[in-house]
């Protein structure tokens, strides 16, 4: 069999996502390079700051609802999704609204407790882009729902797009920008990936207002525990960011979110396969074992065929990646990559069990791993930071990543009998796989250039 035949749902749903992903990082880095020689290393963690909060509040707000919503769409008759659809919205604006009231209180405690004075006023300005959010959430969970993965990279990709090209421009003409009009320009970029998001899922919207209220509650109870495991797993990723600006300075922070954005290289490949993995194990429930632990292992053996390289490469030449992507101002936080990039191991293993566990209807689990997490990581980054200074906050982070790691793996090994070895063979075997499959598309090039020499 073909490998593209055996594989072809992953290729052609993940083609899309695969696209949205990379192109997404690319851009990221071009502007993570033009940002770092803009803004000075205060500047650029105040900017660091305020991209962590952000997407700790969306990506938190969108996961209450968007597992349930994509597990309901798929396991319902078509005749109730305009109900369904109906109360993600309101559920959605109703999150934001309640969240952008918080951002306007609470945003100079924030930023003073965070010794960032001028991030105050950004996540005032935040609260009017949560409601923006909000819309572009509700058609990227609809669009996935729909398995149409075309529109929600081409959502993502002109978001991303709008924003580098507001700091390209900048760049180009050698005036200075501020943190706070990179937020200005982050609102106008939602504003546009929303805009294309309509163009792209308004043909699947069915809104009913008659008796939705009923989903309302089906999606709180569902989503309750994947809200707080994405808000815990998130607040988990950004503690080490925080703590340094906290106990540091945003300057020292500013480096450490350089090594943490440049980290992020290595987890998308686990990004993609966990978008394309949900929809595909929502159809299963806790009691397919065997369908669910060949799912897993099998995707993550194919997340670290393209991780593990990337990996082993950032391991190796650290200060090479930081002269390169981020200038001579940062090289000299290569410590805090090298240990930074060992979190790569083990994120597609961590990031699949969430996966795992919010598709076969048990987020429960998945809250109280990640809450676990967030605790021990407060307390390891606190030590860390106490005794070694900013690489303590890695280090501490590090050791967090392989006690969670031991504990998710036993949770699969009991719930459905998953084995890391597997992981490992399979990963061996989609290697093989695609050595034979590039071996095979040049042998009749081979042959063809052999035999025009012997005649």
């Amino acid at each position: 069999m073909s490998i593209f035949k055996k594989y072809a749902y992953w290729i052609n749903s993940g083609k899309y996502t695969a696209i949205q992903k990379f192109s997404v990082l690319g851009m990221g880095i071009v502007s993570f390079m033009l940002l770092t020689r803009n803004l000075s290393k205060t500047g650029y963690g105040i900017w660091g700051l305020f991209l962590t909060i952000s997407s700790i509040t969306e990506t938190a707000r969108t996961a209450l609802i968007k597992n349930a919503f994509i597990r309901y769409m798929h396991q319902t008759d078509e005749s109730g999704h305009g109900r369904l659809q109906s109360a993600a919205l309101v559920l959605s604006f109703s999150i934001s609204t309640v969240l952008a009231v918080v951002f306007l209180v609470a945003a100079i405690p924030a930023a003073y407790w965070l010794k960032a004075p001028d991030l105050a006023a950004m996540l005032q300005w935040y609260a009017l882009t949560l409601m923006l959010t909000a819309i572009f959430s509700q058609w990227e969970m609809l669009l996935n729902a729909k398995m149409d993965f075309r529109g929600v990279c081409y959502m993502y990709c002109i978001r991303q797009g709008i924003l580098l090209l507001a700091i390209a421009i900048y760049f180009v003409l050698g005036r200075s920008i501020t943190p706070g009009l990179l937020s200005f320009y982050y609102m106008l970029s939602v504003l546009a990936g929303a805009a294309v998001g309509t163009r792209y899922a308004w043909r699947y919207t069915r809104w009913d207002f008659r008796g939705y209220k009923p989903w309302i509650g089906q999606l709180w109870r569902f989503g309750r525990y994947v809200f707080g495991n994405n808000f815990c797993s998130l607040l988990f990723r950004s503690t080490d960011n925080f703590m340094t600006s906290h106990f540091i300075d945003p300057a020292i922070s500013g480096s450490y979110n350089a090594c943490l954005r440049i980290g992020n290289f290595v987890d998308m490949p686990s990004q993609v396969f966990g978008d394309v993995l949900f929809p595909k194990a929502a159809k299963f429930s806790a009691s397919d074992k065997s369908a669910v632990r060949h799912m897993y292992e099998r995707t993550v053996g194919a997340t670290l065929v393209f991780s593990l390289p990337a990996l082993l490469v950032v391991l190796l030449f650290p200060s090479l990646f930081l002269h390169i992507l981020a200038g001579g101002k940062f090289i000299d936080a290569a410590p805090i990559l090298r240990v930074t990039a060992f979190f790569g191991f083990t994120l597609p293993f961590m990031k699949q069990f969430g996966t795992i566990m919010d598709a076969t209807g048990d987020p429960k689990t998945n809250f109280r791993v990640m809450f676990l997490a967030l605790c021990i990581n407060i307390g390891t980054n606190w030590a860390g930071i106490h005794f070694f200074g900013v690489i303590g906050a890695a280090l501490g982070t590090a050791t967090t990543y392989l006690i969670i790691f031991i504990v998710v793996q036993t949770i699969l090994f009991r719930k459905f009998g998953v084995r890391v070895l597997n992981v490992f063979r399979n990963m061996v075997s989609l290697y093989r796989e695609l050595f034979l499959h590039g071996m095979a598309i040049l042998k009749p090039k081979v042959n063809v250039e052999s035999a025009g020499k012997e005649s």
